[in-house]
C-alpha cells in the first residue's frame, strides 16, 4: 500500500492470471489522454502485449497463453468525467484481493472508484470463430 496518500491517481490497463495481477501499465491522470468524456491510458492491450512478448515477459505464462493478448483476463481503469469516478472494467476473473492491489498500485480513491464487469475483458474461448 502506498505510504503517501497524496499521490496522483492513475489510469491504465492490466492482465490477471490465476487470480492475481499479472501485469499493470498506468500513467498519472495529468499525463493521460483527456477527452470530454473520460481520462484514459494511451495504450491498448494489443500493442502492450506485443511489447511484453518482445521483452520476454510473457515467458512467465504457459506457451499456449502467449500468442494472443486476450488469452488471459484483462481490464482497464478509466476516469469518467460525468460520474466523477474511476471505473475498473474487468472480466469475471477479478476478486477482492486483486481489486485492493490494483487500487493501491494506481492510488485510486475508495470513495470514487467503481467496478464493472465487461465480458469483453474475459479470455476468448478456444473455439471462438471470427
Amino acid at each position: 500500500m502506498s505510504e503517501d496518500k497524496h499521490l496522483e491517481p492513475e489510469v491504465g490497463i492490466f492482465w490477471i492470471h490465476e487470480g492475481k495481477l499479472f501485469h499493470v501499465e498506468s500513467t498519472p491522470l495529468s499525463k493521460a489522454i483527456h477527452t470530454q468524456v473520460s481520462i484514459d491510458y494511451a495504450n491498448g492491450h494489443y500493442a502492450s502485449w506485443f511489447i511484453l512478448d518482445k521483452r520476454g515477459f510473457l515467458d512467465q505464462l504457459p506457451p499456449y497463453m502467449r500468442d494472443e493478448y486476450d488469452s488471459i483476463s484483462r481490464g482497464r481503469v478509466v476516469y469518467l468525467n460525468e460520474k466523477k469516478s474511476f471505473v475498473i472494467y474487468h472480466g469475471d476473473d477479478f476478486n477482492d484481493s486483486t481489486r485492493r492491489e490494483l487500487m493501491d498500485l494506481l492510488n485510486l480513491p475508495e470513495d470514487a472508484t467503481i467496478d464493472e464487469i465487461d465480458e469483453h475483458y474475459n479470455p476468448l474461448p478456444e473455439d471462438f470463430l471470427f
